[in-house]
């Protein structure tokens, strides 16, 4: 008995571990995201809606190959019911299609700082949406956290100043862009909780990028066609694949990984991990300028968070 308490004891500790590394490795790769679209939309060789067509249609095409590929034990091999299904095509245009093209049409004209940290605003659309429409509980510490995210992303929504040198257009829209972009992953989580917790994360992902593929395909296909892939440097072609090899496919197959070991609030402090990564990569790369005035909104933005999401 105390032989198998020992063996059960180190398996708890390597899977909480796994659980860590795993989310450490998603959130990094995430954090790069936004300067490596941004420094790719800026060798203008292609749209940033053809970059999020791509980024959909990869996505796709990678998932259901690993479905083909891995092991069971690896993947499910889940049925989705009729029921589900347009439930489950709702949740793709949003979560999907919606989400991450208004991020990547938002980053042409904002700055990747700027866009990742709007978007960890998504824990407090998700806390208000649920207390208008499914009743959750709202304290007033997270009513609080609510008011201080609110005041930092406006400051940043409004606040922004355009600059030639590192490519910012125009920070209103691709902010805004950005914001509206966590309303749609938003409304995921507070709609759709019935077939997040019905299917595992794969088998919600394989489908839902194929269905947002087969939506945004007519629309972004002749873009990609276009693109002059042979002009491309070697690092817009690394970018490429970031985008759609790691950032869309990887880390999603890391997330369930890590929430499976580790508590969701633990899952939630990892999350600030992104616009740290974002940041002193854009700094590096002459993408962004961080000045005080964005420290402040962003500390606003993340005590809020953080507010939102203590137990």
């Amino acid at each position: 008995m105390e032989q198998q308490n020992k063996l059960d004891s180190k398996s708890t500790k390597s899977g909480i571990v796994t659980g860590h590394v795993a989310l450490l490795a998603a959130n990094i790769i995430w954090g790069g995201m936004a300067p490596v679209s941004k420094d790719l939309l800026n060798m203008q060789l292609m749209s940033s809606w053809s970059l999020a067509g791509l980024r959909i249609l990869g996505g796709a095409v990678l998932f259901w190959a690993l479905s083909l590929i891995l092991p069971s034990s690896w993947v499910s091999d889940e049925k989705i019911e009729k029921k589900d299904f347009w439930q489950l095509c709702i949740a793709s245009l949003l979560v999907i299609a919606a989400n991450q093209a208004l991020v990547i049409i938002g980053m042409e004209y904002t700055s990747p700082v700027d866009a990742t940290i709007v978007c960890s605003m998504t824990p407090i659309f998700t806390l208000i949406l649920g207390a208008l429409f499914v009743h959750q509980k709202i304290t007033w510490m997270k009513l609080i956290g609510v008011a201080l995210g609110f005041a930092g992303v406006l400051a940043f929504i409004f606040a922004g100043e355009t600059n030639d040198a590192i490519n910012v257009t125009n920070p209103l829209l691709g902010n805004a862009m950005c914001f509206l972009a966590q309303v749609c992953g938003a409304c995921y989580l507070v709609f759709f909780t019935d077939i997040i917790k019905k299917y595992s994360a794969f088998t919600l992902m394989k489908w839902m990028f194929l269905i947002s593929a087969i939506v945004v395909f007519p629309f972004t296909i002749g873009g990609i066609v276009k693109v002059q892939w042979s002009e491309m440097p070697l690092s817009g072609i690394m970018d490429v694949l970031y985008i759609v090899v790691l950032a869309t496919c990887l880390a999603y197959l890391f997330t369930p990984i890590g929430q499976k070991h580790v508590s969701p609030t633990v899952v939630a402090i990892y999350n600030y991990l992104q616009p740290v990564v974002a940041a002193v990569i854009s700094i590096l790369a002459g993408l962004a300028i961080i000045n005080w005035e964005t420290a402040l909104y962003a500390c606003l933005i993340f005590v809020g968070v953080w507010l939102v999401s203590r137990n």
